[in-house]
């Protein structure tokens, strides 16, 4: 029995590490067709083409945990197709115009807010077959992307200023895309475990 029961704990089918990893690595995939710039407006395709390649890393996890991880991609393609033709645009490919510390944070944590809970809800639509408490995504999805969207933009804006290098931003970003990861993934953890 305490085999059995220290095999079940060393595998694990969702690993929230692997999430992030993923994450991270199809949001740089992307940045070789997603130009990454100042202005929020970026084009419809670019929508298209980033949710694509971050939802299909992504399902490379979920497919350890869900039948169908293919819905995964459309939900997440959907999402920021229907973000990007909105005045919102695509978050997470374009850094503020501002270096104000106290702008980034305030609109970083509404248009961070808004962007979870609108993709947070189209994947709740994949996840609510699967999981008991799955309402609970669209909360955690909106609260890891408003966190993570102010921390990113912040550290973007102090590295810009400090260096005078739009490639501050650049790295914001990318730790924008890697907290989102992080919590995201530990959401869905705990909401696997459920």
């Amino acid at each position: 029995m305490r085999n059995q029961n220290r095999k079940n704990s060393l595998r694990l089918p969702f690993n929230y590490l692997s999430w992030t990893g993923v994450t991270l690595i199809g949001y740089l995939c992307s940045l070789v067709w997603v130009e990454i710039g100042e202005v929020p407006d970026l084009q419809i395709f670019h929508a298209m083409i980033g949710a694509t390649i971050i939802g299909c890393f992504q399902a490379l996890v979920l497919s350890r945990v869900f039948a169908h991880p293919w819905l995964w991609i459309l939900s997440t393609f959907v999402a920021w197709t229907l973000m990007g033709i909105s005045s919102v645009g695509v978050m997470g490919w374009f850094a503020p115009r501002t270096d104000l510390i106290v702008v980034r944070l305030t609109t970083g944590l509404m248009l961070g807010s808004l962007t979870g809970v609108w993709v947070g809800f189209w994947q709740w639509l994949i996840l609510k077959p699967v999981l008991s408490k799955s309402y609970l995504w669209i909360l955690f999805s909106g609260i890891s992307w408003s966190l993570s969207l102010s921390i990113g933009w912040i550290i973007g804006g102090i590295l810009h200023s400090i260096t005078h290098l739009f490639l501050g931003e650049v790295i914001g970003l990318i730790i924008l895309w890697l907290l989102v990861g992080m919590f995201t993934g530990i959401a869905l953890s705990y909401l696997l475990k459920n």
